[in-house]
């Protein structure tokens, strides 16, 4: 699988989870209008009402009617702007999966082209062959540097073994007088100095052996690595490569752009979700000043105890608005509570999208695994099954090499083997030399710890 489809798989999964997102926040606003509205039409009825003493104020009730108004009108210009930078992405995505197409194919005919130069294919199997040598040393690597790491600090905490190692003791740079050697002799039988300073150089050698084996593979790789990646990329400019590079380079400025563009428009509804646009924050104050110091319940409830028959009419009416109020309250925190999940599994969507948006899961040189199973890694990681970390460590590890060049006959798969049986018994040489060269230091009189620091049984 390549990285373009790859991130596109992410990508798309994010947008599904983004429709969500948005569907969500235009039912949170649709139930948050609905409560106005009806606040509203049970306070223009209570007004009637005398024994409830609510001011008479048409030009309150006429604000909040066009506060309402323009707050709808507001949104809905906005979800247009969204919906035509939206239809911008959409195009702009199409273009560059066209593009990445293109490049696609121009890589391959630069690869089978580079195939044929028998230079290019002989450094190519040796950089396979360097890397994949290096894959198999990289445990016995990492055991001997964690071993050294491990033991190399015992020996500077015995303050008597650091106390003549540092008088360059049983070295020619050790000069003192007759009593200063007695003494010292006597202390070096105390902490079995002669053999711990055979392990402590033993464990040293062997760290700076494992240290430079590692490097000479490295440089191996990475000399390898750009020689052949110079010609590749020769190969892909005679190919045709770069002004669709270019473009394509012209394209995602032009994508991050627009997308910038649609953050910016969420951002906007966003406050007409949480209820913070100025429009929703009028028509609440208006309310409120009709309300005087009262919810709309406690004047509901004052409705029942009014004795004007006068006002059986209207109380009637209110009496079948009055379940409205709870219902609309029960959708509200419905729709607030579906607002919430759908904003969590978005904004873990995005993550994860953003986790893959770099270079180094990006670069085409790569490819991924069919086995990785990628829907079925989303899925999972939507439904909190596997952490962000865990999903994102799969995809690297599904990560491989693009076979720079398709070695088919069976010649060269024959003359592959050799090298690489070749480049096996070089490593376990390196490997077993480095053994050998510490083995002396790891046999020290009364030592159990392998190689480490130990005393006398006297001390």
């Amino acid at each position: 699988m390549k990285p373009s489809i790859l991130i596109g798989i992410v990508a798309s999964n994010s947008r599904s989870y983004e429709q969500v997102l948005r569907s969500a926040e235009q039912d949170l606003a649709d139930a948050t209008e609905r409560q106005m509205r009806l606040e509203q039409d049970i306070l223009t009825r209570l007004r009637s009402i005398a024994t409830l003493q609510l001011e008479h104020a048409p030009s309150l009730q006429q604000e909040v009617v066009q506060a309402l108004q323009e707050r709808q009108q507001a949104q809905a210009q906005l979800r247009q702007q969204l919906l035509e930078v939206e239809r911008g992405i959409a195009q702009s995505m199409q273009t560059s999966h066209s593009l990445q197409e293109q490049l696609d194919a121009l890589d391959q005919q630069a690869r089978e082209q580079l195939a044929q130069d028998p230079v290019y294919v002989d450094l190519m199997q040796q950089l396979e062959q360097a890397t994949a040598a290096n894959q198999e040393a990289l445990t016995g690597y990492a055991e001997i540097r964690q071993e050294c790491a491990d033991k190399l600090p015992l020996f500077r905490r015995n303050p008597i073994y650091y106390f003549l190692r540092d008088r360059d003791f049983g070295t020619e740079q050790y000069r003192h007088g007759p009593i200063s050697r007695w003494l010292d002799a006597w202390l070096a039988r105390q902490v079995n100095y002669a053999g711990n300073r055979s392990n402590e150089l033993s464990l040293l050698n062997m760290q700076q052996r494992n240290e430079a084996l590692q490097a000479e593979r490295d440089a191996q790789i990475a000399a390898l690595s750009e020689t052949t990646g110079a010609q590749l990329a020769d190969a892909q400019r005679q190919a045709g490569m770069a002004p669709l590079l270019e473009e394509q380079k012209a394209l995602y400025k032009h994508q991050v752009g627009t997308k910038q563009q649609a953050n910016d428009i969420h951002q906007q509804l966003q406050a007409f979700t949480q209820n913070q646009d100025p429009h929703y924050l009028r028509a609440r104050q208006w309310i409120t000043d009709q309300l005087q110091a009262k919810s709309i319940e406690q004047l509901l409830e004052d409705v029942k105890k009014t004795p004007s028959t006068a006002d059986d009419q209207i109380a009637a009416q209110l009496q079948t608005l009055y379940p409205q109020v709870s219902g609309v309250e029960q959708t509200l925190v419905e729709a607030r509570k579906t607002h919430t999940l759908a904003q969590e599994a978005y904004d873990r969507a995005k993550e994860l999208e953003r986790s893959l948006r770099t270079d180094f899961y990006r670069d085409n040189g790569y490819q991924y695994r069919t086995s990785l199973g990628i829907e079925r890694l989303l899925a999972d990681y939507m439904v909190r099954d596997v952490t962000l970390g865990y999903i994102v460590g799969t995809i690297r590890e599904h990560r491989e090499l693009v076979p720079r060049v398709a070695v088919s006959s069976s010649s060269s798969y024959s003359s592959r083997d050799s090298s690489w049986s070749s480049s096996s018994s070089s490593s376990s040489s390196s490997s077993s030399s480095s053994s050998s060269s510490s083995g002396g230091g790891y046999s020290s009189s009364g030592s159990s710890g392998g190689g480490g620091f130990s005393t006398s049984d006297s001390f």
